[in-house]
């Protein structure tokens, strides 16, 4: 896995709240960013199941700007899921449960398959799976999810196991999936270069309440060869527009979209930068950023605006000090 290209945008968390008829407008001027090549997208809108969603000829939804590829996330179809079936995930010990998970990922996989044929060359760039369920996940039935899951992938798409917060005693988790350690063992367990590790910068730092943590996840998915990708968005221990203290809500670094502004944000440019540094020289073969943009009144222009920030923030902190 290497890196390349532009950067990814979890534009979904962007512009969250918008109605289906704000989206094609919303999305075309994602066109207008620099430096980004590839959209993360919910499991349901890749699939057409989403409201304002539709297969266009090229096997990828409509929305989708032109020329630009995508990265697959299930986290929203597993934690839906998960609300109404405890015993859903990759790593359930129940039969159904498991079943049901290994089926959602195979309509990823469906919609790279055909991207990819429609192509000629691999449009979806990473299928984001979790190790579900919370609090009850089962390293051997993970492994063997990912063996059928592996068995069905053809296009060398990355099976990017992206890494949740894993449970602390006294904590209620916002995921609570495996430990990335446990993950890890699993991947290089299978041996098979289609999978890696994601880290969510946001979701580590909720794990280890600390803004070490993700540069911890990262270290360690690059010195066993196994970094996938780093999608970068922040967490706070303060209450904000984003919800209480460390809540998943996809915080933009400090400063993104104005002076003083997401200022309870733990991720900035020293903490980008300190991220990179861990990557070292195993660089993920994807990278990005997944932010909010705050109250849902805020309009469009102003959220691309705290897109085209953050973008700038991480691509500087990847260059480092001899690129700045």
């Amino acid at each position: 896995m290497t890196a390349g290209g532009g950067l990814v945008l979890g534009a979904y968390a962007l512009f969250a709240g918008r109605t289906p008829d704000e989206l094609p407008d919303a999305y075309r001027a994602l066109a207008e960013l620099p430096d980004v090549d590839t959209l993360e997208i919910p499991l349901e809108d890749a699939v057409g199941a989403s409201p304002g969603w539709v297969a266009g000829a090229d096997g990828l939804p409509t929305l989708v700007p032109e020329g630009w590829d995508l990265v697959i996330t299930c986290i929203p179809t597993v934690m839906a899921r998960l609300a109404a079936d405890p015993r859903y995930g990759l790593a359930s010990t129940d039969t159904d449960g498991r079943a049901a998970a290994v089926e959602d990922v195979r309509r990823a996989l469906t919609v790279a398959k055909r991207a990819a044929d429609l192509a000629g060359r691999q449009r979806v760039r990473a299928i984001e799976i979790n190790s579900a369920p919370t609090g009850s996940a089962s390293v051997g039935e993970f492994e063997r999810s990912l063996t059928e899951l592996l068995e069905a992938e053809s296009t060398g798409t990355t099976l990017a196991v992206e890494h949740c917060d894993a449970p602390r005693p006294g904590r209620t988790p916002q995921k609570g999936f495996l430990e990335a350690h446990a993950e890890l063992t699993v991947i290089e367990a299978l041996g098979d270069e289609r999978l890696g590790l994601t880290v969510n910068w946001g979701r580590s730092a909720i794990e280890g309440r600390s803004a070490q943590t993700p540069e911890e996840h990262v270290r360690l998915a690059a010195e066993r060869g196994r970094l996938a990708g780093i999608m970068f968005s922040g967490a706070s221990p303060d209450s904000g527009p984003w919800g209480v203290p460390w809540q998943d809500g996809h915080i933009a670094p400090r400063g993104a979209g104005g002076q003083g502004i997401w200022a309870e944000s733990l991720l900035g440019p020293e903490e980008l930068r300190r991220t990179f540094e861990a990557a070292g020289a195993g660089a993920p073969c994807y990278r990005g950023v997944k932010v909010t943009a705050g109250p849902p009144s805020r309009p469009v222009a102003q959220r691309l605006q705290v897109a085209r920030d953050a973008v700038a923030m991480v691509l500087a902190a990847e260059r480092g000090p001899a690129g700045s």
